[in-house]
């Protein structure tokens, strides 16, 4: 039982736990949450310096506001930070290395809160329970964990909700409608099903920054369409497929070549469709394309 928790906590964290449009939801959701909490349960009792001050509700409100925005100014920067991070092909964040992320992002809110608490109560503005820095940190660490941690226990419990509701209406699109075992379908980096295409239609696929534009023949005309997912990760999933790589930005399905070109120091495909530019090998894939085209030839 050991041996499996510790490897479900070194294992990838959930994609959806990294995308941007979830990032910033959870950011929002969570900023929404907090100035709700505040105004509702008023930290550091602090129901009764609004009174002292002769504060009104709707002063109060925008002071809770400003806090919370500049609270979550630090969380918003952490997101970033951890999105970059993740987008980099040669970095994955655990799920232990999420939780570990989330936990500083509370030790160091907390910490902001002690500061501010302690600098408005020396000037006057609130009065603390106690003038001990730890105990103002436990408190703050306290309404720190109700204000952060169950919007996001609660926005995790939603992504993973919408991502297996994908995942269920993709199982339910593969099984309509298709009854051939020779299509081949593209998904998209977040793994939601996009295209599937009968291996005989495929021609080639393009690289276009940080998407593919995938080319096939459809009632005999020729389409298109954009996926975003790199050409790496496509490659992957395409690993036990004829359709290859032959250059830095062009995949090629092997089984429709019919001729291959050299043209000085160049090599190229031709598909043999009209109006389908030839595909170029360039020196990287040539040899692995030159290998999987003999049994062809």
């Amino acid at each position: 039982m050991p041996t499996t928790y510790t490897s479900v906590l070194f294992s990838k964290a959930p994609k959806y736990l990294l995308e941007k449009r979830n990032q910033i939801i959870m950011v929002l959701f969570v900023s929404i949450f907090a100035i709700i909490f505040i105004n509702i349960f008023k930290p550091f009792e602090s129901n009764q310096w609004i009174e002292n001050k002769g504060y009104s509700t709707t002063m109060y409100f925008a002071w809770s506001s400003i806090l919370v925005i500049l609270g979550m100014s630090v969380v918003a920067i952490s997101r970033v930070i951890m999105y970059r991070y993740s987008q980099k092909p040669t970095n994955h964040i655990t799920i232990l290395q999420y939780i570990l992320w989330v936990f500083v992002e509370l030790l160091l809110l907390a910490g902001a809160f002690t500061i501010l608490a302690i600098i408005t109560s020396k000037r006057g503005n609130i009065s603390l329970n106690s003038v001990d820095p730890l105990v103002i940190y436990m408190q703050a660490m306290q309404n720190t964990v109700y204000i952060l941690f169950i919007p996001y226990l609660l926005s995790i419990m939603f992504f993973s909700y919408q991502e297996k509701n994908a995942k269920l209406k993709e199982l339910m699109n593969e099984n309509i409608g298709f009854k051939s075992s020779a299509l081949i379908s593209f998904r998209d980096e977040r793994g939601v099903l996009q295209l599937s295409v009968a291996k005989e239609n495929l021609l080639y696929i393009e690289s276009a920054d940080n998407y593919i534009c995938i080319w096939y023949i459809k009632n005999d005309n020729l389409k298109k369409q954009l996926i975003r997912i790199t050409m790496k990760e496509i490659s992957e999933q395409l690993a036990d497929t004829n359709i290859v790589r032959c250059h830095r930005s062009y995949m090629v399905n092997l089984d429709l070549v019919k001729v291959m070109r050299r043209e000085k120091e160049n090599l190229f495909l031709e598909l043999g469709y009209p109006n389908i530019k030839e595909i170029p090998i360039s020196r990287t894939y040539g040899e692995q394309v030159l290998r999987r085209l003999m049994p062809i030839q």
